[in-house]
């Protein structure tokens, strides 16, 4: 009887009634099963939090020093004294590479660009000229204590010291990558008071281009 009913369509409304209980307690529990998947996959802020890399603070003297471009192992001159804070040495997982340069009285970097390394740099003291190209025609910007430089991938840049005390910044590049700027300053660069290897015009323009820095010819006009 009641099964003739439920064919005969009798009891259809409180079927579909029952039927929309069902749906409602199946999704209700699909919900509940979700949010306790995200509960599980997803941690807190304050588990991230605990989780997260420990900060570091490092005081002026902590890093790398080294001498590069150096007169001798005693005299460093119109060479650079590089002070790394993070490269991909001491910190493989940062992003960015972060050091302190010094350019002594004289001192010039050769005309050079990164293919795919950005540079910002801001100049702590001293005075001196940036280089840069437009339309392969040089310029040179003064630039002294509190200017910031900004160096994109594939320009032709350098600097240079005019001042008679070293010639300061501190920069950073990106990425920080084990063939990076910094990592080619360490290869020729040695600490202050051992003796530099001596290497060839054509063996350090090879191994500054593996770094990406690539070294200006000086007869090109672009």
């Amino acid at each position: 009887m009641v099964l003739a009913s439920l064919v005969s369509g009798e009891h259809k409304p409180r079927l579909q009634s029952s039927a929309f209980v069902v749906l409602g307690l199946c999704v209700a529990m699909w919900g509940c099963t979700q949010a306790e998947g995200q509960q599980k996959s997803e941690p807190s802020a304050e588990q991230a939090t605990d989780t997260a890399p420990s900060v570091v603070v490092m005081g002026p003297e902590d890093g790398d020093h080294l001498w590069v471009f150096a007169e001798s192992k005693d005299e460093l001159g119109s060479g650079g004294e590089f002070h790394i804070y993070v490269d991909p040495v001491r910190f493989p997982e940062a992003s960015a590479s972060f050091a302190k340069f010094s350019l002594g009285v004289g001192g010039a970097l050769p005309v050079h660009r990164h293919d795919k390394t950005e540079e910002i740099g801001y100049f702590l003291s001293g005075e001196g000229v940036v280089t840069v190209y437009e339309d392969g025609i040089a310029k040179d910007i003064p630039v002294q204590a509190g200017h910031v430089v900004y160096v994109p991938p594939g320009s032709w840049h350098t600097i240079k010291n005019t001042s008679q005390e070293p010639f300061t910044l501190v920069f950073a590049t990106i990425p920080n990558e084990k063939k990076g700027l910094l990592s080619f300053f360490r290869r020729i660069g040695v600490e202050p008071g051992e003796e530099a290897t001596p290497i060839s015009p054509e063996d350090f323009a090879q191994l500054a281009a593996e770094h990406d820095l690539i070294l200006r010819p000086p007869d090109i006009t672009k």
